[in-house]
């Protein structure tokens, strides 16, 4: 129904014929905002018209209340050329036309004036227009309603200016007058409404109201306001009908209580159903009618609003809806007529969801979609047995008839025309304008088909069924699609295919298995079973009967039953010759505990191993079986210890033990040693999953040290956690494997009983390895029954332990004395031979050698320490300083322990007076013997026990060397025979003399105590020496030892002789005796040269710079604080430098220190040479400042340690405090 409002059109009907096609297609170009009444949303619509001519018949009559049969605007049209013509005829045309209008009350009319502007270019221009004398004699108060085209048929911009003016306001008017009429509609509606409790109120009259409103917001593409009409009509009706189950029934239901003749079912595929609609009207549709027509109307609403997911939505609502109000009001239909019209209206919207939907939108409407194929394939199913289509029945004549019935009941065949409004929806921005198109394979089309014969039934019923078991897929629903196959599993078993009917049954079992159903996975085993037999596979025939045998979901009878078929299967396979036939021996029997004992605490060769299994027979009978094999696996192993090279010292007096298996191995009960068929026995059904799992621990940490976030992680979860599909099952899944193992053990003819069991195995160890205990097989006649892998797996190791050999200090290791470290030897499983060799070798400066009693310690490798340890006797050989053991015989699993002694050379280096100075030196010893391989190496660190660093002092020319010795240890040592030689000296004839300082008595030193040594050198015997190379002696023992042992100490003397003396003083102001804080007072200073010329280079003054050191809270530089000075070469020439400085506070202060550097001539910036003479002097002295060079010194080069010498260290200078004199006034009362 396409419903546009009209509007009518009076005056020069021909000048409105030429203007009606550009009219109609600007109205609806852009969208305008309509704002309704009562508050509501405003909304933006587009406004579309159907201009009429203007007759008495439209106009509304009294108590027509129609929305969609009357105009909502009137407008006339003219183009009277000027003012005598209108007074003429316009006039009086245009005051008729409004007489007829204000009789009917209404208020919507507009007045267009179309104008040609090239009328009035050769006439004078009149006092007043058309356009004026209309507004004035019928728009006085309204000038909107009145409006002027300029030429609108020429494209001009005054032409443009007047279309757009007359659009917007006639879209402006239309809304108005829409608000006005929707206004009265929507009073008289809700009155109508409020009388529905009334007995001659009728609910198709009301419902044609209501649907009219709709219309309208139809229209005007509202049609979300248009779904509301529906669905308030739904919930009314609806409540009509529930009321009935109170005693209240209207007069007006009785006749939608009229029997049904007809379930055609839903017609979506054109937005209004005008038969069904024409039957409301007629107030003769049955209550199948009424809801095909309104679910269709609200259908195609959603399609409009492009929301295909909601009608699927409401589809399965819809129809139990109907369903249930069939039943209330007692309809009588024939059989399988409900199932029709279900079956009819589901596939239905099935078609039109696909037809107006794209592949954007499945993933939304998919999970409402499956359900509608479910509930349509149940349907027919229905209509399948009713009418006697299914496999395994004939058709009566009964049933043929009302095959009949049903056809004749559906209607007649209707040709489904694809409505274009949806096409238009569908493609949007398709270039062309789609047509009608018919539409193949209606629903009842299909449904007609499908009753007509049982091959075409079986071909729809399959159809549909494949359809909803790959959309419940598609959307994740594997239960519903596996209840699915279970049907189709029996509608195969009708057809006589077990085989499809076994592959749906084997998926739902695993399904039910695995999601714990453990009655349905029973049910559906047992229809299982029966498929399997009449396939006649005995291998899964028999795999279900222990399944079942075992299971006690069933009943006692059945379970025999089972068991005496699985005896059975087994005796006819042995006696047809066939190979045996391998199957689960889970859930039948299960082994709960694993317990391995042996007589040793070390499972050696020759020893006896006794495996113990606890198993629980889940069979309502004893069972004997011919043999029991328990399969286990041998792994060769490494030996259990740490390999050599990978050795550490451990700490004094620790002892290394050997990694060993327990004696007693008990393994916990594991849900991962049963098969996944237990699930479905009412057990978990996360049955793989193992008793314990990986877990770590993990975190992060921010630059700045934070932790960021922390958790634990189970490396291996994606292997429990994965999905679970069809592939992983119960006979195809869980294949059984049968191991090979390297040493099987048998026990023959044991009888297990229902409930525990207990199975015993008994081995003589004969090789080496770790041993694990792998699978259980039970063997009955020809069929083997296999366990799964036994997890967590129980083992037990006979290891083949070889000899270690480790070295472990006793003590904290000091340099320069000898000290004990302790020789290990663990023999393992090996018998030590007599004198087999352990040769040393070690870095340099590190010596090994031999205690003078040879004697070992032996032990066994598992003694208590109560336990007192064997003496034996070694030999050793000390050839050109590698030391040799020869080792005793020692019995297998003992350890012997040894003592060797190492002494580790003091380098000959000092502190030299440095920060982070190493107090320890590395030391890496290596041994070869046959007992292990290659040459492992062991690291020991040994610590200086003390060190040595030297100082040079200055007094004016004489030099004093000091040594001083720090101690580095608790222990105590003491130091004797001081001596410091000059090494350089020994071939030449110059002798200088050192005068040793100190008293020559022995002295004490160790940690946090040290020992200083001085000497005194001449400076007349160090002319012409540029350096001196100085060796410290001295001899040294720990006490409480005689052994006295060398120390020396070697260092070398740069630049150390007197080449500058400074002397710094500080004198009283002119006038003053005292100097005092605040006042200026000179700074003198005299820089003296005091080596001889030939030590310096071949010039005649060298540049020196100063500059004073004051400490800012004592003294104040005023001026220059620095400078440069040319120093002659000649010795004891003295250079003098007067500056001025002030005290800052009063006492005794220290004179400002000067620091004196020399100073190397740089290149300018103007490429002259930086030199003194280069430098402009400062007014208060004939020397240049350093502070007009600028801020940084680029020719400062400071002076060695002692070729200064500052006379005035150390002297200070009286300072009287600031005179702060003043007057205090004190007064008294």
């Amino acid at each position: 129904m396409e419903n546009k409002p009209f509007i009518t059109c009076e005056g020069d009907q021909n000048l409105f014929s030429s203007l009606h096609g550009d009219l109609v297609q600007r109205l609806p170009l852009e969208p305008v905002e309509w704002r309704r009444s009562y508050g509501r949303p405003p909304r933006m619509v587009q406004v579309e018209a159907n201009f009429v001519p203007f007759t008495d018949e439209m106009l509304p009559k009294e108590g027509d209340m129609s929305l969609l049969r009357q105009p909502f605007f009137h407008m006339f049209w003219t183009d009277c050329p000027d003012v005598d013509v209108y007074k003429i005829q316009t006039k009086d045309e245009i005051t008729l036309w409004l007489q007829k209008l204000r009789i009917y009350n209404i208020q919507d009319w507009m007045i267009v004036l179309v104008a040609n502007s090239d009328a009035k270019k050769n006439k004078l221009l009149p006092r007043t227009t058309v356009i004026d004398k209309i507004k004035s004699d019928f728009c006085s108060k309204q000038a909107d309603r009145c409006l002027v085209i300029y030429d609108p048929l020429v494209d001009s911009p005054k032409s443009l200016e007047s279309w757009v003016a007359l659009v917007q306001r006639l879209k402006q008017l239309l809304l108005v007058s829409f608000n006005r009429n929707l206004g009265q509609f929507e009073d008289n509606m809700r009155a109508q409404r409020e009388r529905r409790t009334e007995v001659d109120w009728n609910f198709c009259r009301y419902f044609l109201v209501q649907e009219e409103l709709a219309f309208v917001f139809e229209m005007l593409k509202q049609y979300e306001d248009a779904l509301v009409q529906y669905d308030e009509l739904d919930a009314l009706f609806t409540q009509f009908v529930l009321n009935i189950q109170a005693g209240d029934i209207p007069e007006w239901l009785g006749s939608f209580s009229r029997p049904c003749t007809c379930w055609d079912g839903l017609y979506l595929w054109q937005p209004v159903n005008y038969d069904k609609r024409d039957l409301i009207q007629e107030n003769t549709a049955t209550l199948l009618d009424l809801r095909n027509y309104l679910f269709s109307r609200q259908c195609a609403l959603l399609f409009f609003l492009q929301r295909p997911w909601e009608v699927a939505q409401r589809t399965l609502p819809f129809v139990h809806n109907v369903i249930r109000e069939l039943e209330i009001l007692e309809l009588t239909l024939p059989a399988g007529a409900v199932a029709c019209w279900a079956f009819m209206s589901c596939l239905e919207v099935l078609q039109m969801i696909e037809r107006c939907s794209d592949s954007s939108q499945v993933e939304a409407y998919s999970p409402y979609t499956a359900s509608i194929w479910a509930y349509a394939r149940e349907k027919l199913h229905e209509l399948g047995v009713m009418c006697g289509l299914m496999p395994d029945m004939n058709p009566s004549s009964e049933q043929l008839h009302m095959v009949v019935d049903l056809l004749a009941g559906m209607g007649q065949k209707q040709e489904r025309v694809f409505s274009v409004k949806f096409e238009v929806y569908k493609v949007k921005s398709a270039e062309t304008t789609p047509k009608a198109e018919s539409i193949p394979n209606s629903p009842d089309k299909k449904l007609r088909e499908a009753l007509s014969s049982k091959a075409a039934f079986q071909k729809h019923y399959l159809e549909l069924s494949e359809l909803a078991m790959g959309t419940y897929k598609h959307i994740g629903r594997i239960r519903s699609a596996r209840r699915i196959g279970k049907d189709l599993a029996a509608f195969y078993m009708m057809l006589g295919d077990a085989r499809k009917a076994e592959s749906f049954l084997s998926d739902a079992l695993k399904m039910y298995q695995r999601e714990g159903w453990g009655l349905l996975a029973t049910n559906t085993c047992k229809d299982l079973a029966f498929c399997q037999k009449e396939l006649n596979n005995m291998q899964k025939y028999a795999e279900s009967c222990s399944l079942l045998a075992s299971n006690d979901l069933l009943s006692p009878a059945d379970r025999t039953h089972f068991y005496n078929e699985l005896l059975t299967v087994c005796a006819k396979s042995s006696g047809d010759g066939d190979s045996s036939i391998l199957l689960h021996m889970e859930p039948m029997m299960t082994i709960t505990d694993v317990c391995i004992d042996t007589e040793k605490r070390h499972p050696i060769l020759g020893s006896t191993v006794h495996i113990t299994l606890l198993m629980q027979s889940s069979l309502s009978e004893d069972m004997l079986f011919d043999k029991v094999t328990l399969v286990l696996q041998r792994e060769p192993r490494e030996p259990s210890v740490t390999s050599q090279s990978e050795e550490k010292p451990s700490e004094p007096g620790a002892d290394k033990t050997l990694s060993e298996p327990p004696r007693f191995h008990k393994r916990s009960v594991s849900a991962g040693c049963m098969s996944s068929l237990r699930g479905w026995n009412g057990q978990a059904a996360s049955n793989q999953i193992p008793s314990y799992l990986n877990v770590q621990a993990e975190c992060q940490v921010k630059p700045d040290g934070s932790l960021n976030w922390s958790g634990i992680n189970c490396p291996s979860a994606s292997q429990f956690l994965r999905r679970q599909d069809s592939s992983h099952s119960l006979v195809k899944g869980q294949e059984v494997v049968k191991e090979e193992g390297d040493l099987n053990l048998e026990i023959g003819n044991i009888r297990l009983k229902t409930g525990d069991n207990k199975v015993c195995f008994t081995t003589t160890v004969e090789s080496r390895g770790l041993f694990t205990v792998r699978q259980l097989i039970l063997r009955l006649s020809s069929a083997e029954f296999a366990s799964s892998r036994i997890w967590p797996p129980a083992s037990y190791e006979v290891a083949s332990q070889n000899p270690t050999i480790t070295l472990t200090p006793l003590q904290d290791l000091l340099a320069g004395i000898p000290q004990q470290i302790q020789v290990t030897v663990c023999t393992g499983d090996h018998v030590l031979p007599q004198d087999t060799t352990i040769v040393f070798s070690t870095t340099p400066q590190l010596t090994l050698k031999a205690p003078q009693d040879r004697h070992g310690r032996v032990t066994k490798q598992d003694a208590a320490d109560d336990e007192s340890p064997g003496d034996v006797e070694y030999q050793t050989e000390d050839e050109g300083g590698v030391l040799m053991l020869k080792l005793p015989t020692v019995e297998a699993y003992h350890r012997l322990q040894l003592t060797v002694w190492a002494t580790a050379e003091i380098p000959d280096l000092g502190l030299a007076g440095e920060e982070g100075y190493r107090t320890d030196v590395e030391h890496k010893v290596s041994f070869k013997s046959p007992l292990v391989k290659d040459e492992p190496e062991t690291t020991f660190m040994f610590h200086y026990p003390f060190l040595a660093k030297n100082q040079l002092h200055t007094a004016g020319d004489s030099k004093f060397v000091h040594v001083e010795v720090v101690g580095l240890s608790t222990a105590k040592f003491d130091l004797q025979d001081p001596d410091l030689t000059i090494s350089d000296l020994q071939d030449s004839d110059t002798a200088v003399r050192l005068t040793p300082l100190h008293q020559d008595s022995p002295m004490v030193v160790y940690r946090d105590q040290t020992v200083s040594y001085l000497w005194q050198l001449h400076p007349e015997e160090l002319q012409g020496l540029p350096q001196l190379s100085c060796r410290f002696s001295l001899q040294y023992c720990l006490q409480g030892s005689q052994q006295q042992t060398p120390y020396n100490y070697s260092f070398t003397l740069n630049s150390f002789k007197t080449l500058y003396q400074v002397e710094t003083s500080v004198e009283t102001p002119t006038g003053s005796e005292k100097c005092q804080a605040g006042v200026l007072c000179p700074l003198r200073l005299l820089i003296t040269s005091t080596s001889n010329p030939g030590d310096r280079q071949q010039t005649d003054s060298v540049p020196l710079m100063y500059e004073v050191m004051a400490d800012n809270t004592m003294w104040a530089v005023c001026g220059k604080s620095s400078g440069v000075v040319s120093m002659p070469t000649t010795a004891m020439t003295t250079k003098e430098v007067l500056l001025e400085v002030m005290p800052l506070i009063g006492g005794y202060l220290p004179v400002p220190v000067v620091q004196l550097s020399q100073y190397q001539e740089l290149p300018s910036s103007d490429n002259k040479e930086l030199s003194p003479s280069n430098v402009e002097p400062s007014p208060d002295s004939d020397e240049p400042s350093l502070d007009d060079l600028g801020p940084s010194h680029p020719g400062q080069v400071f002076f060695e340690h002692g070729q200064v010498y500052s006379c005035s260290q150390a002297q200070q200078v009286h300072v009287l405090p600031a005179n702060n004199g003043g007057n205090l006034v004190i007064t008294f009362q």
